[in-house]
């Protein structure tokens, strides 16, 4: 009996001290961005949630919702170790933080891991007068972010590979900072004419019985083979799952073999796989500018406003030499006007002189005169006395 209390009280002190082991390795810290909003999110990412927590083990996992702006800044900060994310949002935070894109989710739905995710463009079916992308012009718009890929930076660059000028194109647009669900029902509410949503949540949205069937349409939509969810842009890689340089090789390498291994889920069928076709997503980020700009450096500054730089300077020189111009304009007239100034004082000062000539000679001729006159008058009386 004392061997087996004995033994007893070892298993608990070892189960104690693990424990106490345990809690004192750091965490797994896995962040979600919460396009969807956290009621979707969890489901969707339920399954992957479980098998992560399982291969990290013994260490916790910690899972953290963001939303698109401050999901950029906890990157550059080193504030988790894994995300889940869209392909262009995650593109912009590997830039920014040194991240590495591994697995791509898809589903039953977007089979195909290369071209898995699109941006919509929705507004009220009752909108007779929006019908194209043409018709958005002076239309108020809602988004969660300009941050956000398939909600907004697919969407711009469609408009603009339109011909259209997304700059201007709309009344106002407007970034909620609020998962896409809400802005679906600030469209079903009347509350914005538009808004940009990603791919599958009005599906998702209408199954679940949050919006009515058939209350929103879809602006500009296409038709592709290997996709079955309604879109209005070109497709582009699904979600991805990104890891941190502050996870080490063998955890990385355990939660990879868990996700793969993953079977798929029940009700939508999704799995993890690998995407191999970044390239129509990074075209975008070029062409929409967008790709470096969480890195605004002076070097980044001068390329990204090159032309706006090119002709300010060019109109400050033009305007420096005009002052130039200007000023030795001015101080040669100034001269000119100095000398000619000098020459009428000249002038005036011969005058006076020529003058003061001229009244002396006139004094002396009035004297000579009047010396004549006083000696004619003088000439006969001094006779007759003589």
């Amino acid at each position: 009996m004392r061997w087996i209390l004995l033994i007893l009280c070892g298993l608990i002190s070892a189960y104690a001290q693990a424990s106490q082991l345990n809690n004192l390795l750091p965490p797994v810290r896995l962040a979600v961005v919460n396009s969807f909003g956290s009621n979707l999110s969890v489901r969707y990412f339920n399954g992957t949630v479980n098998a992560i927590a399982k291969a990290v083990a013994p260490r916790r996992l910690v899972v953290q919702f963001y939303d698109q702006e401050v999901f950029l800044e906890a990157a550059q900060n080193k504030e988790f170790d894994l995300a889940i994310a869209s392909s262009g949002l995650t593109a912009l935070m590997t830039d920014a933080s040194g991240a590495a894109a591994l697995l791509t989710i898809i589903n039953s739905r977007t089979p195909d891991p290369n071209h898995a995710n699109a941006g919509v463009i929705v507004v009220r079916s009752d909108r007779d007068d929006i019908n194209c992308l043409a018709d958005l012009k002076g239309k108020t718009v809602a988004v969660s972010s300009t941050k956000a890929f398939a909600g907004f930076l697919a969407v711009m660059g469609e408009i603009q590979a339109e011909g259209l000028n997304p700059n201007r194109l709309f009344k106002s647009v407007t970034a909620t900072h609020k998962p896409m669900t809400e802005l679906v029902k600030q469209v079903v509410n009347k509350e914005v004419d538009v808004a940009f949503i990603a791919s599958c949540l009005l599906e998702n949205m209408e199954a679940d019985g949050v919006i009515p069937k058939g209350c929103l349409k879809v602006i500009n939509e296409k038709k592709d083979e290997n996709f079955y969810c309604k879109h209005s842009t070109r497709l582009y890689p699904g979600w991805i799952l990104s890891a941190q340089p502050t996870l080490d090789s063998k955890t990385l390498r355990n939660i990879m073999e868990a996700l793969l291994q993953l079977p798929p889920g029940k009700e939508e069928g999704s799995y993890w796989t690998v995407a191999t076709d970044y390239d129509q997503m990074n075209l975008l980020l070029q062409r929409m500018e967008v790709r470096y700009l969480e890195d605004r450096t002076i070097g980044w500054m001068l390329n990204y406003y090159r032309w706006y730089f090119i002709v300010g300077c060019g109109a400050l020189l033009l305007i420096i030499l005009n002052w130039a111009y200007l000023a030795f304009a001015v101080r040669r007239k100034t001269e000119q006007l100095r000398k000619k100034v000098e020459e009428n004082r000249e002038y005036e000062r011969e005058n006076r002189k020529i003058t003061e000539r001229i009244e002396a000679l006139e004094k002396a001729k009035s004297i000579g005169i009047i010396s004549a006159m006083v000696a004619h008058e003088l000439k006969q009386p001094l006779g007759a006395i003589i």
